[in-house]
């Protein structure tokens, strides 16, 4: 009897087992198993700890479907991993959630604040009181005084290069004709969208505000790399110290929120009636509204501008970076599209935005490099607001979704040789370029506001720094392409840089 009993047992464990890594809700992808506490996140870092979302792959192909499914902690996710599904994703309404974790609302004053990580009504109005009012300020649309101003931080940047650093904080990332990337890039990358949302620069004098507020930035994502996606899952982990970048979350946050707010009781005093300086002025009028909606409150709006600059702070830097290791790693690359600049501009004078047409070799090679590395390799997930479907499959409300926007953009079918870094795929046969079917910026009504601007600045950037110089690796630095850093973007390591006057 003890016998039978044992074995209805083992069997009614073995089925409780079999139930829990195999079920999932009817008629939706294909799943991965599902293992005890993390779900399948554990066998996503089996595959690639620093990098997991590179193992999902491996199931796409397992499960023979471009949609999946898993269990991420508790939660029961969709990944989308090709161009037209993902692309619907964005574009309908019913995708344009996004899910609340402790973490990101510790950041925020402990609530649901900014733009990248709200939704419902508050997202439906702070975003269309931001686009209404940075389309002002060069967001979505050209502004020549602050494509100029641009021009003149981008010029400071040469003039550091070539005569070398003066203040102390200079001399830390300039070292004769070494420059440390990314982080020589981050004052001119943070004063540009500084004066967008403010109305003015820091002075050279005070670049060091600058780059506090960038290795914040970049503090802060990288406590969100494979050890920060388990405090999602688990937000307990938190109280482990910086063991799962929890510390690094908050500290650089707070930091830059101190800033933010430093400088936001500064503006306040200069405040004018008839001017508006930068998108600030404008928000921090509203806030004086009677009228205005309980949406925009003082905290509301200092997540806001940080949500809007963080790209700035950090993916800016890092995208130039990584197109800079890129053509050094292909110097035939770096030749031609050099060559291309001396024919079209010279050295006489500064490229400026108006060039961009009669430079496509350039472009090719930016869109090249954000597609080869996807900046934000999952974007920022998005949530079913709804019951709905896709691709056939059962979608149920509150269901995390994940766009693998570097899965697309390493598509085979796609792109035939994703691997490798060719800027010609995104020309004709004239030279001229083609249609960009890439979505590093996303699409639909949660496609990033600064898509304009970034791009503006990746050009000029690029553009004026391979007009001045010839780049070269320095020996014992990390020049490998795959010396990158995980976190919400994936950015390259810091790396000392040679340069050489053109």
């Amino acid at each position: 009897m003890s016998l039978l009993l044992f074995v209805i047992f083992l069997l009614l464990v073995t089925y409780k087992l079999y139930r829990f890594a195999y079920d999932k809700p009817p008629d939706t992808p294909p799943g991965i198993i599902r293992l005890p506490i993390g779900g399948a996140y554990w066998l996503l870092l089996w595959g690639n700890y620093k990098f997991p979302y590179l193992t999902i792959d491996y199931y796409v192909k397992k499960l023979k479907s471009k949609i999946i499914s898993c269990y991420m902690g508790n939660d029961f996710v969709i990944i989308v991993n090709d161009y037209q599904n993902i692309k619907e994703v964005l574009a309908r309404e019913e995708f344009d959630g996004r899910v609340s974790v402790q973490t990101i609302r510790d950041r925020a004053f402990g609530k649901n604040l900014g733009i990248f990580f709200i939704d419902g009504l508050k997202w439906h109005e702070q975003r269309r009181f931001a686009l209404r009012y940075m389309r002002d300020f060069g967001f979505g649309r050209r502004q020549e005084k602050l494509e100029t101003e641009i021009m003149d931080e981008m010029s400071l940047l040469i003039d550091i290069l070539k005569n070398g650093p003066i203040y102390e904080g200079e001399k830390e990332i300039l070292k004769g004709n070494l420059a440390f990337f990314p982080d020589i890039l981050y004052a001119s990358s943070a004063n540009n969208i500084w004066n967008v949302m403010f109305g003015y620069r820091f002075d050279r004098s005070e670049h060091d505000i600058s780059r506090q507020l960038c290795r914040a930035a970049v503090k802060m994502q990288r406590g969100n790399d494979t050890t920060g996606g388990a405090i999602f899952q688990m937000p307990f982990l938190k109280h482990f110290g910086n063991m799962f970048g929890y510390k690094d979350h908050i500290n650089g946050s707070n930091t830059m929120t101190a800033i933010v707010k430093k400088y936001l009781e500064y503006q306040q005093t200069i405040l004018s009636e008839n001017i508006d300086q930068g998108f600030a002025d404008i928000y921090l009028k509203k806030l004086n509204d009677d009228k205005k909606s309980d949406t925009f409150t003082k905290e509301q709006m200092i997540i806001l501008l940080i949500d809007m600059m963080f790209p700035a702070f950090s993916a800016l830097p890092g995208v130039i970076t990584h197109a800079i290791k890129y053509l050094m790693h292909n110097p035939r690359v770096m030749k031609k599209v050099q060559n291309e600049i001396d024919n079209v501009v010279g050295t006489g004078r500064l490229i400026t935005w108006d060039d961009r047409k009669d430079l496509p070799y350039l472009e090719a090679i930016i869109r090249e490099t954000m597609r080869i590395e996807t900046i934000t390799p999952l974007s920022v997930i998005h949530r079913t607001v709804k019951n709905t479907t896709l691709s056939g499959y059962k979608i149920p409300i509150n269901t995390p979704i994940f766009t693998n926007l570097a899965a697309m953009h390493h598509d085979p079918d796609v792109w035939g040789d994703p691997e490798n870094f060719r800027p010609e795929r995104f020309l004709k046969e004239d030279g001229q370029l083609i249609k960009d079917i890439t979505l590093p910026f996303g699409f639909g009504h949660r496609l990033c506001a600064g898509e304009t601007y970034a791009r503006y600045n990746f050009f000029g950037t690029l553009a004026l720094l391979l007009q001045n110089f010839n780049f070269f690796f320095v020996e014992g630095e990390p020049s490998s392409l795959e010396d990158k850093v995980p976190g919400l973007t994936v950015i390259p390591k810091e790396l000392w840089i040679r340069l050489e006057l053109r």
